[in-house]
């Protein structure tokens, strides 16, 4: 296997474990609880309606690899 080939594949695996972490159910609790990543009660319905599209999204490309 070339070298270039090789650092592919590793950048590849990475790039599958970083999304599986990132998405996992430890890391969202640990992000909830920080105030940087908590949503603002006084944000327009304009604002929470896009991010529950981003949602519907989400969930629908990850249905889709599995």
């Amino acid at each position: 296997m070339s070298e270039t080939k090789a650092n592919t594949t590793r950048e590849e695996a990475l790039d599958q474990l970083i999304r599986k972490e990132i998405g996992s159910a430890n890391n969202r609790r640990f992000l909830a609880r920080m105030p940087a990543f908590k949503l603002d009660a006084d944000m327009p319905d304009h604002f929470n309606d896009l991010l529950a599209e981003l949602d519907r999204a989400e969930n629908g490309r990850s249905r889709a690899r599995s």
